[in-house]
């Protein structure tokens, strides 16, 4: 095969903060945090190609029953609002690896398939930039007869991108310290079953935050920790017990900056939600329900209310 014909493809999933706490603003700006993520079944797809030309290009699609094809098919989101140039986070990951491996004989596009709504909460971004170190790995070490970076030199490289691109690189649920990077593998009993509500509008994270701050400035704001008995109701597989224990320090901000949250929020409780929260710094809204069918019936209502809605299993 030519090398010019190589191809390699990887998938990185979207995520749910079940719990996420942030504590006071730090000298650099960051806050230390303690959150409980959690994947969902909606996952970014990343295609590396070599192809004959230099440089670094972008493609970008959506997968065909997603959340981000609902946006669009309401008129809500338009892929050309995900950038195709250096400023993707999939080009950094990219020249990430390729500084570590042999100059590829040819140039490089990223075709991104996106299920994940952008600037929704749900590490989107970063899922793309998990599958792009994937990928790209793999396709350099393939067209330079070298073996590929290991799994900690890629975390490594992850850490350097973004606070959740090593959760999206590693899956399954895992409690994030520090800034979210530090992470250890948590335990689950059995799957939750989500119903993902998806807004009109993105938010921010740099924005949340600044709210965050604005809201809590006369508090003195505890170090976050999770609560105790969390990690135990996910590993006992029992979302009734897990569910009072849900909570995001984010959502009073994301509330702050898009009331029109707050009916979403709502709508879960009269359609027996467990718990209904704002996904990371929002907007995208997670309902958990009891099992598949109350969330399939759950995200089918609200399909047919107008707003995009989707059942996944987490992790």
């Amino acid at each position: 095969m030519s090398t010019m014909m190589l191809t390699e493809q990887a998938q990185a999933p979207g995520k749910v903060n079940l719990f996420f706490a942030a504590g006071p603003p730090r000298p650099d700006g960051y806050h230390d945090v303690a959150s409980l993520y959690c994947a969902v079944g909606t996952t970014e797809t990343v295609t590396a190609t070599l192809t004959a030309g230099t440089g670094i290009t972008v493609g970008v699609a959506a997968v065909p029953g997603s959340l981000v094809a609902q946006q669009i098919a309401l008129g809500s989101f338009h892929l050309d609002a995900v950038p195709t140039d250096d400023s993707n986070l999939v080009v950094r990951a990219a020249r990430a690896v390729l500084g570590h491996l042999p100059a590829l004989p040819g140039g490089l596009h990223l075709q991104i398939d996106k299920a994940v709504p952008v600037a929704g909460g749900m590490g989107g971004g970063s899922a793309d930039a998990a599958a792009a170190l994937v990928a790209v790995n793999r396709l350099a070490a393939r067209a330079g007869g070298v073996p590929g970076l290991d799994d900690d030199a890629l975390l490594r490289l992850a850490a350097g991108l973004g606070a959740d691109v090593p959760f999206a690189l590693m899956g399954g649920a895992a409690v994030g310290t520090g800034t979210g990077a530090r992470l250890r593998p948590a335990r689950v009993g059995a799957p939750l079953h989500l119903v993902l509500v998806a807004a009109e509008a993105g938010l921010s994270t740099p924005a949340v935050y600044a709210e965050l701050d604005r809201l809590r400035a006369p508090e003195d704001v505890p170090a976050p920790e999770l609560p105790e008995g969390l990690e135990d109701a996910l590993a006992a597989g029992a979302p009734e017990e897990l569910a009072p224990l849900l909570a995001n320090d984010l959502q009073p901000a994301a509330l702050s900056l898009a009331s029109q949250l707050a009916p979403v929020l709502a709508a879960g409780a009269a359609d027996g939600a467990l718990a209904s929260f704002v996904s990371g710094s929002g907007p995208t809204v997670a309902h958990l329900m009891a099992d598949a069918a109350a969330a399939e019936d759950l995200a089918a209502r609200l399909r047919d209310e107008g707003a995009p809605a989707l059942a996944v299993r987490a992790p």
